[in-house]
């Protein structure tokens, strides 16, 4: 009895530990205890608060030449030439497969290294299971998503045994009218934003979801399903045709489907610069919200410049300025850039603020709207639920979104 009630008492003490553990570990992963944090660093002023001294003398107003229509209009053909080797956006390209319903019927596919494969695989490639999730996998976990009427998969097959894309296209039963564009950034997928998404489909939305390319179903692991056909035209087989053709080829897509009232595109870190460039050459594209991303290549600094190869060639005809302006150049055009000002990765701090005035001034001239706003509810990489209520408000509303 006695050495019952010595273990009795040694177990209530180990869980009375692991307890204020476990609370104190969520309120140090809380998002208002982290952003306390940084708040609290010593470095936190020069780093969240103030704009490095060594950018405030750089000349920002000249790096914005975009200045009216005509600017727009020329800027855009070159890009397209650049990117696309054609004078115009390829409007009439569709995807070269279609599979409807992958959320019921997903068809062959390879060995699932995603977090719903086998455990042997996610020990063996941990890696794997962040990047690599397939939708062929993951579709039927969302068959059951409220007002889901369905998830095509759109693919094409760009450059031999490299580069595939794939699109998730999510069909609501309901529709409200609208198209969102969602770009994952690196280092994840669109699944990981499942909840998002499914939100968004509850809501009436149609979701094209696309990753990075090398990300998800952009590589040839499934040599069978994505590499095996035949090749789409060899102008795309480009590293700015894996980047920006998925975006176009969603659009084309969705409007032979149906008519919509606006068609809009997010996209989070690395995918906030394949917003800024996609809605600076696609017209189509009436809202634009880069996400965690998206400064002056002058601004850059750390880890940031890795968004280098993502514009690289492209910043020489239109700077990272003039394609914000090209997103905003008209009537019924907007774009929102959302920063995270306590971002723990990267483009964090006021530095935007350089050039937000300058930026909403052009597209006011041009008739459209440009504005930069600041999440402080967390201090993490992402699209916080802030964040996601501003852009549905920027969606479907006509006035400036409330920071």
């Amino acid at each position: 009895m006695k050495r019952q009630a010595q273990l009795s008492r040694l177990f209530d003490g180990l869980g009375l530990v692991l307890g204020i553990g476990a609370v104190l570990a969520l309120l140090y992963y809380w998002d208002p205890t982290r952003v306390t944090i940084k708040r609290l660093a010593p470095e936190a002023d020069a780093r969240f608060e103030a704009i490095p001294a060594d950018v405030t003398a750089l000349p920002v107003s000249e790096w914005l030449t975009v200045r009216d229509a005509d600017d727009v209009r020329q800027r855009r053909a070159r890009l397209a030439a650049r990117i696309f080797k054609m004078p115009d956006l390829p409007r009439d390209l569709m995807p070269q497969q279609v599979m409807r319903d992958v959320e019921k019927n997903p068809g062959p596919h390879h060995t699932c290294l995603s977090p719903t494969g086998s455990a042997v695989v996610r020990l063996l490639s941990r890696t794997d299971t962040i990047i690599m999730r397939a939708l062929a996998c993951e579709a039927a976990y969302y068959r059951d998503w409220r007002n889901l009427a369905g998830i095509d998969e759109l693919t094409g097959y760009l450059s031999k045994n490299w580069r595939p894309y794939s699109i998730a296209y999510f069909r609501p039963k309901t529709a409200n009218g609208h198209l969102i564009l969602y770009q994952q950034g690196l280092a994840a997928t669109y699944h990981d934003q499942h909840r998002m998404i499914e939100a968004w489909v509850e809501d009436g939305y149609t979701v094209a979801a696309m990753n990075m390319p090398g990300y998800g179903d952009n590589t040839c692991y499934d040599w069978r399903r994505y590499c095996s056909g035949p090749l789409m035209d060899a102008r795309f087989a480009t590293d700015g045709g894996a980047a920006f053709l998925p975006p176009v080829i969603a659009v084309n897509y969705a409007l032979a489907q149906q008519p919509f009232k606006r068609i809009a595109m997010i996209g989070v870190s690395s995918g906030a610069w394949i917003t800024l460039v996609s809605a600076a050459i696609d017209p189509r594209i009436d809202t634009s919200f880069p996400v965690a991303g998206v400064l002056p290549l002058a601004l850059l600094r750390g880890k940031e410049e890795s968004a280098w190869a993502i514009v690289e060639g492209l910043v020489g005809i239109a700077g990272v300025l003039d394609l914000a302006v090209m997103g905003a150049d008209r009537p019924g055009r907007r774009q929102v850039q959302i920063f995270n000002r306590f971002d723990r990765c990267c483009f964090y701090g006021p530095r935007p603020t350089l050039y937000a005035g300058l930026l909403a001034e052009t597209a006011r001239n041009l008739g459209g709207d440009h504005q930069v706003l600041f999440d402080e509810t967390h201090a993490r990489h992402k699209i916080s639920g802030w964040a996601v209520k501003r852009i549905l408000e920027a969606i479907t509303g006509d006035g400036k979104v409330q920071p």
